[in-house]
């Protein structure tokens, strides 16, 4: 008698649960605020998946902001809302989307619900997020409200890479400008900076080294610590060929990988647990960030004593 073989066959399907969305807790009307969208595939390789985000009622696209990457390459342009762009994800891909939009001018839409979209072979992921729209204060009111008590303000206010033109393993200097636009002075904080981060940071306590998607190894960027604080209206330069903290930064003083790298900034960036930061600000989140500042390195040579980073960074200290 012949026996029979029995062959079961695994249905393999990909898999976006890991995906996410985020954006700003709270706004003005007025505002200009920033989504960011991480479509993640966990699964297996899926083609014509199609990012859709409506813009809903309180908001306004701000046109040609949006921008979509994977991890190696470059940026490239959405089309405008609703429907971002259409790709084929293979197993283990990541695409990050940001874009823009601003809150209408005495919206009273609050709370502001931004819902985006994954589709693809009839399945449909949903991903939201929600930021409270402020209302606007009384005519009688909005001075003596807003700017009492006075606080500070810490806003990073350039971001400069030199030289233009880049290669591999060239030295490289890094400089940024961090100015207290707030009515009282702020005392000591961390500036952070952050090296093709995924996605870009958006409130404090997000130290560079927890937003790359690649290896730990792999993963650049540079803390520095404030510690004589910022008067009213001061401003501080920092620069990455000295002064910043060795112990937490992750810089060899060049780039190691060729491509375009989007580099951003953030003041006051971290102080666990405390939702702010160090400094309690007049504005916080996206106001304490600047950037993508791109800059494009070319092909090069790596210097024969570089070598990667292999221990993790410690945790930084908090304030007292």
């Amino acid at each position: 008698m012949l026996g029979v073989a029995l062959v079961i066959v695994l249905a393999q399907a990909p898999d976006f649960d890991g995906s996410y969305k985020t954006g700003p807790a709270s706004a003005d009307a007025g505002d200009t605020i920033t989504y960011t969208i991480v479509a993640v595939n966990s699964g297996d390789a899926v083609t014509g998946v199609v990012l859709a985000d409506p813009i809903p009622n309180g908001a306004v696209y701000v046109p040609g902001s949006c921008t979509y990457r994977r991890p190696v390459g470059s940026a490239q342009a959405c089309t405008p809302p609703p429907h971002l762009w259409q790709e084929d994800f293979a197993a283990g891909d990541r695409i990050t989307t940001t874009f823009a939009v601003q809150v209408s001018a005495g919206s009273m839409s609050w709370p502001l619900e931004n819902c985006a979209y994954l589709d693809w072979d009839g399945e449909q992921l949903e991903r939201c997020t929600t930021t409270v729209v402020n209302p606007a204060f009384v005519l009688y009111l909005p001075v003596v409200m807003r700017a009492y008590p006075p606080l500070p303000d810490l806003r990073v206010v350039s971001l400069t890479v030199e030289p233009d033109t880049l290669h591999v393993g060239q030295p490289v200097t890094i400089t940024l400008v961090v100015r207290n636009d707030g009515g009282t002075a702020a005392g000591p904080f961390w500036v952070d900076l952050y090296d093709n981060p995924d996605p870009p940071p958006t409130h404090a306590n997000q130290p560079f080294d927890t937003l790359c998607s690649g290896a730990p190894e792999d993963c650049y960027g540079i803390a520095w610590y404030v510690t004589a604080g910022l008067a009213p209206g001061e401003d501080v330069v920092l620069t990455s060929l000295n002064g910043y903290l060795a112990p937490y930064s992750r810089w060899p003083g060049y780039f190691v990988q060729s491509g375009d790298h989007a580099i951003y900034g953030f003041a006051d960036s971290w102080n666990d647990p405390v939702w702010y930061g160090a400094v309690l600000e007049s504005n916080e989140g996206l106001d304490n960030r600047y950037g993508p500042v791109t800059a494009t390195v070319l092909a090069g040579n790596l210097p024969a004593k570089w070598k990667r980073w292999h221990t993790p960074l410690p945790q930084r200290p908090n304030q007292p």
